[in-house]
């Protein structure tokens, strides 16, 4: 196979991964179709790895932009430069790609891609361990936690009654340093006058969740009255 078809081949795997991958998503948030926003390499994300790519800049919607079609589009285009300048034709280096697209805003990766190939295979390479170390811990995690349930659940040295008593007690002191950490972040936003648009997308991201978790665990506790 020629290099020519070898690079029309891989356009054409992309392209379709990205097509099916934006198939899943109801709306495509922040895309930025400029690839000429700065990268002075300082800032760290959510990740310590991929150092290319610099904090305190998020990304925008373009006014120009008009209608998802042509987001799809656009979108696709740099996400195919992005793969064919570091030889990414694995799902995982795809996936890494579109991870880093909507942490950092897919045209700075683009910008990345065009300017330093090498050090975004680097953050690529780098999320993909990164994504495999959490998935293996994730699943060490998991098989623990059911092997602790039995052990205590099965635990004589305690009754029911105490256990439950022991870990609400634990569950109580948790909370209270989960607040001191809230209020210690609230104040340095007031202090300092940050707005929300300052944080991450991964920040962002990130709050949804706690909200969501503790809203289902007062569910759960309410359950245990």
């Amino acid at each position: 196979m020629s290099k020519h078809d070898k690079i029309a081949k891989l356009k054409e795997y992309i392209k379709n991964y990205v097509i099916k991958e934006l198939e899943k998503d109801e709306e495509l948030e922040e895309v930025s179709t400029t690839a000429t926003a700065g990268i002075d390499g300082t800032g760290t994300g959510h990740y310590d790895t991929p150092h290319a790519f610099a904090s305190g800049s998020v990304g925008h919607k373009s006014p120009e932009v008009g209608g998802y079609k042509k987001i799809n589009e656009s979108y696709a285009r740099m996400f195919i430069e992005i793969g064919k300048a570091i030889n990414a034709s694995k799902a995982d280096d795809l996936n890494a790609i579109k991870a880093l697209g909507e942490e950092y805003d897919i045209g700075r990766v683009l910008y990345m891609a065009r300017t330093n190939p090498k050090a975004l295979k680097t953050a690529v390479d780098d999320r993909v361990k990164e994504k495999k170390q959490f998935l293996t811990k994730t699943k060490k995690l998991k098989e623990l936690k059911e092997g602790r349930y039995h052990d205590w659940r099965n635990d004589e040295s305690l009754t029911p009654k105490q256990k439950v008593g022991k870990s609400i007690r634990e569950i109580r002191d948790a909370l209270n340093e989960l607040d001191k950490t809230v209020k210690m972040n609230l104040k340095l936003k007031n202090e300092l006058k940050m707005k929300s648009e300052d944080y991450w997308k991964n920040t962002h991201k990130a709050l949804t969740k706690i909200s969501e978790r503790l809203v289902k665990m007062a569910n759960k506790v309410g359950n245990l009255k």
